[in-house]
């Protein structure tokens, strides 16, 4: 685990295998954990419909079953949308479109059904759910502002301005000038069943809690950058940015103090816009080493004046996985006959999943549900994990040895990825599986008599922790609002007689936490500072047990966001914590089991409830299994295996917020650089303009990931926001709705569709003749023959421009497919590949690259969001960012080129608590 090991890596290439119309339809990868052994091939593979849409992918367990099925089935409509899909793993779904693409009703495999009502600007005005032969229900309710002088007044033209959700109801009192919400408003229900609102507001009033709105009001700068934020409770978050628009400073003003303090300040980056020192609050310096060819985090020091409190350091492969993490701090210690070094090893195999980890750990293993004890760390040990793997990805079996040697073992289902645990040597069964899991894949249970309940979202709604059969269970139960997001979280315990209540409200910034048993009334007030979080606990009624009111908490993360160590506001240690690779606890150290018992972030800087399952957004981590709660709501974007956490490579990874990995690169002469979160947050908001490719291709609207771009929508605020789509123009005008979705003005931004209109509509009417004539050998009529030469010109000439030697291709094509002699079967399939698949990559990419390196010269100020199918940014097939880039040297545009290869490109945001 020293280094790449050359021999697990040697014979393991990587192939892809593609038909004559150039579409992937196979690839290869080699696997290999022992050097003593063979690679095994591991083939994906991936069926199309005639019009080369995906119809079928296999991942390399199932596709030597003859038997299983696909792991994800599609069907299309006539229009070309994905009509229905089957998964394995998350089960089977339709959904019906309008006209302008949007969704009007949605059905799943647990007989749950949605329906969604639109007003005529295409606006949500109602959304409706159902559950299997329970009667519908109104969730979602929408009323925008109209253009009278009250709402003009407020700039609430046209914007949301009232939103009842499963949670409540939000209102948007004032908007600003440029689009920010200045004042929004959160009220809860008074039941925690979801609700059914009633078409009447007065009616939906009577619903919520009543004197209980919670206000948070932001303010922002010219540019449209939160510079203030009060939340609920009138505590005061003030930001302030650099020349460049970093983050440069923040403070925070407590409701009940006079001035604001200071909770970081002095932030410095380098030229990849990533941190090297910040100073917080309490004193401590923290300081970043990155290399500079790479980026890579070499060091992450942190120091109270000489006192070293954190000093990691890394090494990695030639790959980039990291090997090695030294904590330097921590003393070198002996117990029990054992050296232990405050080091962590890791070792891979040849698709770099992590298979070895040794490092050092103490107290009892987490092995199921609750939180890990906490517990005294002097008697530390030695400790080696080893993972092994199935071909689908699913992480089989963990061996530990340490101290407490164990371990456990999943089973995967025969024909899906859905895993349950072996219990006392009894492997699970088909009927298990069907009772431990939904027809959505949703996990039904933690362990045994630990019942999991889901809503119709697929949003975990229920734990009951202990079930009774005298009495009531105890239960944890769940509230979302309309975006995914926890909004409420409440613990009902049962002990004699009574019935204990407790409760935590998540509004913007702010978390309000109480406790029937203890009387305790806190908040916590939470700021991202920085590469930190400092969360703030002030008690407005404080049990018997708390020290202080308003105890600053700063958190010390390691490079995944893990909260390492908790320091005061003097910078004196409040607790210390390691993890194993997967997020279970290594070992915990505090100053008191009462102040710690406080940390509830932990692990990837994640809240941990008291099942033990960690919330990371839209899904739920299970630590002590190594795999997530429930399917991906992302799909299949970034791998088959739904269930699979952060493709068992968690060292090096993270998922920020439930969802998929999302991969984001930029390039220049130096050719390609994958981004890590810190850099695509920088390259994202420094505000220089920007060409932003994304594989989204025709099938998502460009906005919809980039609602998370502020330099996009500083764009499109400023009106300097263009979108360029795959696609002909004047189909792309007719259904301007599908991508500026409702809630943007189309005035605002330039939408176009770049490929050139008469070309393509050519070369899809000869591709049309000559998929018409597949099963003959001449063609008969001479109206047809007439028809391709006159298209076959039409394109060759088109095409002789960009690519003589494609011109020339097809000329000769057809000049056979005419041929009054007839024609041979491989002029057909020959002259088919060209025209699906050859003449993009010879033509279009030069094109469009031409096309947008135009824009930019002559628009150096506009940001340009370029939706391509993926295919265009393939680094085999001539990709068009590598053309783009060539052309910068002629047009000399000023814009970074940024893309990503996904079909769902998302954008990971720093961490926050709501």
């Amino acid at each position: 685990m020293q280094s790449l090991n050359p021999c697990i890596h040697s014979h393991t290439p990587r192939l892809a295998v593609i038909d004559n119309r150039s579409l992937p339809v196979r690839q290869v990868a080699y696997w290999r954990q022992d050097t003593r052994l063979l690679p095994e091939a591991r083939v994906t593979v991936r069926q199309h419909d005639a019009a080369g849409r995906a119809i079928a992918q296999r991942d390399p367990r199932l596709v030597t079953d003859t038997l299983a099925p696909a792991n994800l089935a599609t069907i299309y409509s006539l229009s070309g949308k994905v009509l229905s899909t089957t998964s394995v793993d998350a089960g089977w779904r339709v959904s019906l479109l309008g006209e302008a693409d949007q969704a009007v009703q949605e059905w799943d495999g647990r007989g749950s059904q949605r329906w969604m009502e639109y007003d005529e600007q295409l606006r949500a005005q109602a959304v409706f759910e159902q559950r299997a032969d329970d009667p519908r229900e109104c969730t979602e309710r929408y009323r925008y502002g109209g253009a009278d002088p009250a709402c003009a007044s407020h700039n609430q033209c046209g914007k949301l301005i009232r939103h009842d959700d499963p949670a409540g109801t939000q209102l948007f009192a004032e908007y600003g000038v440029i689009g920010g919400v200045l004042q929004q408003t959160r009220q809860l229900l008074r039941d925690l069943a979801s609700p059914d609102w009633p078409e009447r507001e007065t009616d939906r009033d009577a619903l919520l809690e009543p004197d209980t709105e919670a206000m948070t009001r932001s303010s922002y700068n010219g540019l449209g950058e939160v510079i203030a934020q009060t939340d609920a409770k009138g505590n005061r978050q003030l930001f302030s940015q650099t020349i460049a628009g970093q983050l440069r400073e923040v403070r925070l003003q407590v409701a009940s103090e006079t001035a604001p303090i200071t909770l970081v300040s002095a932030i410095e980056y380098n030229a990849h816009g990533q941190t090297e020192r910040e100073v917080a609050g309490n004193g401590v310096i923290t300081t970043l080493d990155c290399a500079p060819e790479d980026g890579r985090l070499s060091r992450l020091l942190a120091k109270r004046g000489n006192t070293t409190l954190q000093d990691l350091r890394y090494e990695y492969d030639a790959a980039g996985n990291v090997l090695s993490i030294e904590d330097a701090a921590q003393p070198i210690r002996y117990f029990a006959n054992q050296r232990i070094e405050p080091i962590s090893r890791y070792g891979y195999d040849s698709l770099y999943q992590l298979v070895e980890a040794t490092g050092w750990e103490a107290g009892e293993a987490n092995r199921g549900p609750g939180f890990s004890p906490f517990s005294d760390p002097a008697p530390r040990a030695n400790y080696r994990q080893t993972y092994h793997y199935d071909a689908g990805g699913n992480l089989l079996e963990l061996i530990h040895e340490g101290p407490q040697s164990h371990g456990h073992r999943l089973v995967a289902e025969a024909h899906s990825n859905r895993c349950l645990p072996v219990h006392d040597g009894v492997e699970p069964g088909e009927e298990d599986f069907h009772r431990g899991f939904d027809a959505n894949g949703n996990l039904l249970s933690l362990q045994p008599g630990q019942a999991l309940s889901w809503d119709l979202r697929n949003q975990l709604r229920e734990v009951r922790p202990v079930a009774r059969d005298a009495s009531p269970d105890d239960v944890e139960c769940y509230v979302y609002g309309a975006d995914g997001m926890r909004v409420r979280k409440v613990s009902l315990t049962q002990t004699n007689a009574l019935t204990l209540r407790a409760e935590v409200r998540y509004l913007p910034n702010l978390e309000l936490r109480t406790h029937s048993g203890t009387g305790e009334v806190l908040q916590v007030i939470s700021v991202q500072a920085g590469r930190s979080t400092i969360r703030v606990l002030h008690w407005e009624q404080a049990p018997s047990r708390a020290t202080v009111s308003d105890q600053y908490r700063y958190s010390l993360n390691d490079h995944l966001g893990s909260c390492s160590l908790e320091l005061d506001s003097a910078g004196e240690v409040i607790s210390q914590e390691g993890y194993h690779p997967f997020g279970t606890t290594a070992w915990f150290a505090d100053r008191g089991e009462v102040e710690a018992s406080y940390k509830t972030v932990r692990y990837s800087g994640k809240e941990q409830d008291a099942t033990g399952l960690y919330y990371y957004g839209f899904r739920y981590y299970v630590p002590w299994l190594q795999r997530w709660a429930n399917p991906d709501p992302a799909g299949y974007a970034d791998g088959i295996n739904l269930y699979q956490m952060v493709g068992n490579n968690p060292v090096n990874f993270i998922d920020q917020r439930g969802l998929a990995a999302s991969q984001w690169f930029m390039y220049a002469d130096g050719g390609e650089r994958e981004l890590n979160d810190l850099e695509v947050q920088h390259a994202f908001s420094d505000r220089s303009p920007k060409i932003i490719l994304s594989g989204d291709g025709h099938s998502i609207p460009p906005l919809q990931f980039a609602s998370d771009i502020p330099d996009a929508m500083r764009a499109y605020k400023e009106a300097t926001l263009g979108i360029y789509v795959e696609g002909v123009d004047s189909e792309v005008q007719k259904n301007i709705r599908k991508f500026v979705p409702g809630f943007f003005d189309p005035q605002r931004v330039g939408v176009i569709g770049w490929e050139p209109e008469h070309l393509v509509r050519d070369i899809l009417a000869l591709f049309e003749l000559v998929a018409s004539h597949e099963d003959s050998a001449k063609i008969t009529s001479v109206d047809l023959q007439e028809k391709a030469d006159r298209l076959g010109a039409s394109i060759v000439s088109n095409l002789f421009s960009k690519s003589e030697k494609t011109a020339l291709k097809v000329s000769a094509l057809v000049a056979k497919f005419t041929s009054e002699a007839g024609f041979e079967k491989d002029t057909i399939r020959n002259l088919s590949r060209v025209l699906t698949g050859e003449w993009r990559d010879e033509y279009i990419n030069p094109y469009l690259a031409e096309k947008i390196a135009s824009i930019a010269s002559q628009q150096p100020g506009q940001t340009l969001l370029v939706s391509v199918g993926d295919a265009h940014l393939d680094s085999g097939n001539n990709p068009v960012q590598v053309l783009l880039n060539l052309e910068r040297k002629g047009s000399a545009f000023p814009h970074k080129i940024l893309f990503n290869r996904s079909k769902t490109p998302r954008v990971n945001q720093p961490r926050r608590s709501n």
